[in-house]
This record gives structure tokens, sequence and C-alpha cells, in this order.
């Protein structure tokens, strides 16, 4: 039987056209498809990428560290930590369960240190979506938090000052207030060099809030810059231990002390006591956070007296050979003593065993206004150029329009003026580098700045060798150090009260060694010691004569003196 050719023929062509159809659906639908995709992400992605970037681009905040503090050698006095801010979302840990969870609950207040009771009262309510929970979390403890509390907790990135010192610096170096502000000392004088400011940046993160890219910089932060003082941190601890011991040895109200270098006006300890912990706020006490060697003013009693003599030598009221007589007298009705007594004396004499009566000759004969000049020159009635914040100015008095006699007097030992312990260690410092006055530093100087003569080297040289004899021979034989010349001065002051002058007293040591080229001066004040003693030789001499012993040594100073030689 022969096929037929045209029935067969008729079949391959419906099967054809039926391909072509097929085919040509296929290339319609990925026509279609092609030109879907070149229109939305060729020719208008940007839907597509809004939508996408909603879901994954997020703008962030970065704040670098605020600036280091360190001591002149690097060690670190104070340090941002990095550390976690902890937040709720009640919502959140009543869906997930934990807040039924007893076990767990208990577990998160445990790592924040809240009662239980606290944390469930915070969080009870479903219908809140924020609580704050804790400041300042270390990170370790915060990853622990993260897995017990799921979403519910929140954490973001925040920083914690820390002191290593503790409160030996305490009042020099400062604290940070709640809003990352410094407050007192040097985190409050240097606040704006030392903080940082936050960066505006955009980054891909996953669902876990995790950086996957960084894409861009909306606003560049700075980092806080960091501050390399001229404090010696063994200087430093050891001039701490040695006043608390002997403020609470004397029973005294408070003490300061200051070591300042000769050669470049630097200080090399700036300490206070009572102190406090700057670790712990829960003791906080904003009286101990003052910095008393900048805040507290005294009346300087005799340490005064080497400056008062060397304006009247060189005003020409008075000579090294000139004898007074030291005997009490009577001004303005006013009976001034000494309590050393001697019936008289050279200038010499009257620095050696600090006579107020002889002072007080000296000083009248003088004027009050030649004094106060001088004074104005080492230094006193303004403030250091330290840059601290609060340092108080003290007072001279030479706004006055009428001195009594009575005044003029006792303005040759001490009285009716008020300075810092800083402004008497600075003076104390041009003494030693022979009238030559150098700005004083909280901060390590590259070089020693420009000095200021202030006083006739001659006339300050002789009065180096008389302040020798104060320790050697006169009142200050508690300062004296084994095998080195120590100048120094005695103070001991009635403390003003309403009306005049109450039964407290300041004592006071100041000197400078080794006598023969001259290293450190070192100014150390006990206010209202209560124990018995209270003149500045017995309660400030001992702490003066262990911590510039310290200081020669750290600081390998060579002896100026033979083992056999006399005091």
């Amino acid at each position: 039987m022969i096929p037929d050719i045209s029935s067969t023929t008729k079949i391959f062509r419906a099967g054809g056209l039926r391909m072509f159809v097929v085919w040509l659906v296929v290339a319609a639908c990925l026509s279609f498809l092609v030109g879907r995709l070149l229109w939305i992400q060729v020719l208008h992605p940007e839907k597509l990428i809004a939508e996408g970037n909603a879901r994954v681009v997020r703008s962030y905040h970065y704040e670098p560290p605020r600036g280091l503090i360190t001591d002149r050698s690097g060690k670190i006095l104070a340090i941002s930590v990095p550390v976690k801010t902890v937040d709720a979302d009640p919502k959140f840990l009543h869906e997930n369960g934990t807040y039924d969870n007893q076990k767990a609950m208990a577990r998160i207040a445990q790592i924040l240190e809240l009662d239980p009771k606290i944390l469930y009262d915070k969080v009870k309510d479903p219908t809140r979506r924020f609580v704050h929970l804790k400041h300042y979390l270390e990170e370790e403890k915060a990853k622990e938090l993260s897995k017990l509390g799921g979403d519910g907790i929140i954490l973001n990135d925040s920083y914690r000052r820390f002191y290593p010192t503790g409160a030996e610096s305490a009042p020099l170096v400062g604290i940070l207030n709640g809003e990352g502000n410094g407050v007192y000392g040097i985190e409050q004088s240097f606040n704006r060099y030392l903080t940082s400011s936050a960066s505006a940046r955009v980054a891909n993160k996953d669902r876990f809030d995790r950086i996957i890219e960084n894409l861009k910089v909306v606003k560049a932060g700075t980092a806080g810059g960091n501050l390399m003082l001229s404090i010696d941190s063994r200087l430093q601890s050891y001039a701490y231990e040695r006043l608390s011991e002997a403020v609470e040895e004397n029973d005294a109200d408070s003490g300061t002390a200051v070591l300042m270098s000769v050669r470049t006006g630097e200080v090399l300890a700036m300490v206070s006591c009572p102190s406090f912990d700057p670790n712990v706020r829960s003791s906080f006490d904003s009286a101990n956070a003052q910095d008393r060697a900048v805040t507290d003013i005294f009346e300087p009693g005799s340490t005064i007296k080497p400056v008062v003599a060397l304006a009247a030598l060189e005003g020409h009221a008075t000579d090294w050979n000139h004898v007074y007589d030291t005997r009490p007298f009577k001004v303005d009705g006013k009976v001034v003593r000494d309590s050393h007594m001697m019936d008289s004396g050279t200038l010499l004499d009257i620095i050696k065993y600090s006579s107020n009566t002889g002072m007080a000759h000296i000083s009248m004969a003088l004027g009050p206004q030649k004094s106060v000049e001088v004074l104005k020159r080492f230094g006193f009635g303004s403030r250091t150029e330290s840059g601290i914040l609060g340092e108080n100015a003290g007072t001279l008095g030479e706004g006055r329009k009428f001195w009594a006699d009575i005044d003029v007097a006792t303005l040759g030992f001490g009285y009716g003026i008020s300075v810092t312990n800083l402004q008497l260690a600075s003076c104390y410092a041009t003494l030693a580098n022979l009238g030559a006055r150098l700005p004083v530093s909280i901060l390590r100087l590259s070089k020693p700045p420009k000095a200021v003569q202030v006083a006739d080297r001659r006339q300050v040289a002789y009065m180096q060798q008389a302040l020798e004899t104060v320790v050697a021979e006169g009142t200050g034989g508690k300062a004296a150090i084994s095998r080195y010349r120590v100048g120094g001065k005695t103070g001991t002051a009635k403390i003003a009260v309403a009306g005049g002058y109450g039964n407290s007293y300041i004592g006071t040591f100041a000197g400078f060694a080794p006598l023969s080229a001259p290293r450190f001066a070192l100014v150390v004040v006990m206010k209202n010691p209560k124990a018995g003693k209270f003149y500045g030789g017995l309660v400030s001499g001992p702490v003066f004569r262990d911590v510039m012993s310290r200081a020669l040594q750290l600081y390998n100073v060579p002896p100026d003196r033979k083992l056999d030689e006399k005091n």
C-alpha cells in the first residue's frame, strides 16, 4: 500500500507550526524578561536599589576615644576603655519568653548589678519599647547578656574613663561628668583638646547589626588629643603616700605638696590630701575633688620673708651687716614677738631663726609698695602659667588706699597677703634659680622656656646661703637631708577667722636642693594640724625631707656634702 504523502506533509506542517508557536512564545517571554530586567536593573534601577538599601544600608556614628593623659614617661593617668551601654525592649523580652524565664532574668540582674525586683519593674510593661538599664558594662559581660536577652537587649558602643593611679592623682587629673565632659583638674582644663568628635558613616550591615562593608563617610570625626603631663608618677605616688601619712599623723584638715624642676619650671608632683578614688563614684565627695594646691589660698607666714628681705635689699632699706633689735615691741597697740626669742641679729640671723620682730622692722623701713612690687615679680597676686582652671590668683593688697603700721609690720612675716602652694613653689624655684623666674608648666616641655630675671643674682646667692642656715642651724632642722645641702624656710601662720585669727595654724616648709646646683623646689603645706605640733618645720619639714630625698635619688643627683659635714 502506497502512503498518503499529502497527509504526512500536512502532519509535519502542523507540528512545525506548533513548534514555531512554542518557540515564538518562549522568545516573547524571554524578550519580555530581558526587557523587564533591562528596564528595572539598567534603565530604572532606583527603586530596587532603594528597596535593597532599606534592608541592609544603615547610617551609624563612630566616636573615637577621648585622648589619653599620661605622665612625663608615658605612664597612663587617664584612659577611655571600650564598654557597652545597655537598654532593653520590654516587648521583645515578653515575646521571646525571657521575662518569664526566672533563671535568665536572675542572671541578667546579676550581670547588670541590679536587684532582680528592680529589673522586673523596669521591663514589666510589654507595650514599652525602650528602657535604660546600665551606662557602662564590660564587653565580655555584654556578650553573655546578649545571649540571655536576645532581641530584647539593646547594646551600644560607649567608653568609660579609667584612672589607673587612683586617688594619688585624682585632684590633679580630674574626672568626667555624665555627659563625658571634664570636671576638675586637667580633664576640665584641657577638655576641648582631649574631647573627640564622632564621625557619621554609612555601611552595609547584616541582621545582627554587624558591619559588612563601610560605604562612605558622611561627616569626618576627630580623635581626642593626647596629653603628656610634666608629672613624674614615681614622685607623685611617693609624695601622696608621705603626705597622707603626715596628714593622718598630725590630725590635719588637709595637706598639699608641690615639687617643681628648678631648671625647667615643670611640675613633677602635685598632690592633695584627702583625695578620692575617681573609679568609684559611689563614694565621690566634691570637697576632695578640688586641687587644693591651686585653689586654696593661705597666708604664707615666714616662708615669704626671703622675698620681702630681697625687696628691702633692692630698695636699700637694709643690708646684710645691719644689726636689728629683735625684742618684742608694740605697733598700733599690738605686740610683735618671736617664737624663737633673741635680743638682736643681722638679716642672716633674722632669716635663720625666723624673727618676726626683725622682719617687722625691715618691712616698716621699706614700706608696703616696694614689697608688693617685688612679690608680684615673683608671681604672687596672679595665676601661674599652668593653665589649670580654678587656679586662685591670691591677694597682695595692692589695691589698698591706706596701710596701717601694723599691716606693714605683719607684711614682713607673711600676714595680710594670700598665696597658693603652686605660687609658693614657683617662688622657691626662682630663688633656687638665682632669681631667674621660669613659667610654670604642668605639661612636659621639649626644652626649657626663657627665664625672666626678677631679682639681683648676687643678693639671691646670699639669700640661698641664709636659707641653708635655716636647715643646718635654725628652725628647719627636720628638713635636713644626709649628704645634701638644703636651703629652705619654715612658715607657721594663724588661720584667719571672722574678726581676727583663731587658734588653728597653717604649717609650711618651702625649700630646694642641692644648694650647690639646685634641681628641685618643694613646698609642703599642712592645714590645721591638731595632734599637738603645728610649727611648719615640725609638721611639714619631715615630708619635705623624704620627698626631696626620693627625687634626688631617682634622678641620680650627686651629693654635694660629705658624710662628716654637719647639717
